[in-house]
């Protein structure tokens, strides 16, 4: 109902005066992903991340340029760590802390098209920090779990490069319409994880060319530049495929066969598909994206699907 409501606002807005606002060229962002915001009341598989992010734009020969800085953590857990502790369900799925740090570098080729290639240095087991934040987290809010961190991805330290392009699909009709589709295509190469990817946003409602829009984070300018609204407020579904060789949160160390008997690694499905739906919002100094994602298996030993949300806020400056 509150999705339908939206849509409504969307359509009866007035969005039709573009505007020459200030612009800004920084941005501080931060991003959650929890299971716990689809209130299903599972904790499991892919249980926590957040992202700190700094990004700075560029004008080069007339193309926007977006360079970021970004320190991220993940959880990795069983499915359901109390049924695992008592002998009701196996251990389908290797516990794993991942901490990374990412360079991105965004090249808007026009108002449609964005070429990013990025680097990553990450580390897993302990030099993750994951197990030591979630028992502090679950002291402070005096929760007692099952837990088995000693079983986690060992110590490892690697590092990847990766590359993606997005476009849209005819792009002048999408100047003058509230609906777009905007094809990716990804591929990740490296140390830690080896896959590609495939997938499409369609998009609803009030939103800007993809070199000025939420969407790809893209709303700070290096100088002013014209609008098509005052605001962007549109939904977005987003069905991605992608297709895995090696995952170093399921697979341990990509150089060697993890020998010690503690440590559970299993191996990756070929095929995962991932679909995301999410309303942004973008004025002035602030933007932000609510979202819920469903993922099916990323191991072979998982015994069900996954589902999480993403709260994705951004300051300007």
């Amino acid at each position: 109902m509150r999705l339908i409501l939206i849509l409504l606002f969307i359509f009866f807005a007035d969005s039709s005066n573009a505007q020459n606002n200030k612009n800004y060229s920084k941005e501080f962002s931060f991003v959650n992903e929890n299971d716990i915001y689809i209130l299903q009341h599972k904790d499991g598989y892919y249980t926590n991340g957040f992202l700190l992010q700094f990004s700075k734009a560029l004008l080069k020969n007339n193309h926007k340029i977006i360079n970021r800085f970004s320190l991220g953590q993940k959880m990795y857990t069983v499915g359901n760590r109390q049924a695992t502790y008592n002998g009701e369900q196996p251990f389908d799925r290797p516990y794993c802390g991942y901490l990374f740090l990412n360079y991105t570098h965004d090249n808007f080729l026009n108002a449609h098209s964005l070429l990013s290639i990025s680097t990553e240095l990450g580390v897993t087991g302990d030099l993750s920090l994951a197990r030591q934040l979630q028992d502090w987290y679950h002291k402070t809010i005096d929760v007692t779990s099952a837990s088995f961190w000693d079983k986690q991805i060992a110590n490892n330290m690697g590092i990847n490069a990766a590359i993606k392009y997005a476009t849209t699909i005819q792009p002048q009709k999408a100047e003058k319409s509230f609906f777009k589709i905007v094809p990716t295509v990804a591929a990740n190469i490296g140390t830690l994880f080896n896959n590609a990817q495939a997938g499409a946003y369609f998009c609803l409602g009030n939103f800007e060319n993809n070199n000025n829009s939420v969407l790809f984070n893209a709303t700070i300018n290096k100088n002013n530049a014209a609008t098509k609204h005052q605001y962007e407020l549109f939904v977005y579904f987003f069905p991605n495929l992608t297709y895995q060789i090696f995952n170093t949160t399921v697979q341990g160390n990509i150089f060697k066969q993890e020998t010690n008997p503690n440590i559970f690694t299993t191996d990756v499905m070929p095929i995962m598909y991932q679909q995301t739906l999410g309303i942004a919002y973008a004025k002035k100094r602030w933007s932000a994206k609510v979202e819920i994602i469903f993922q099916t298996k990323e191991a072979r030993s998982q015994i069900a699907n996954h589902q999480y949300g993403g709260l994705h806020l951004a300051y300007l400056f």
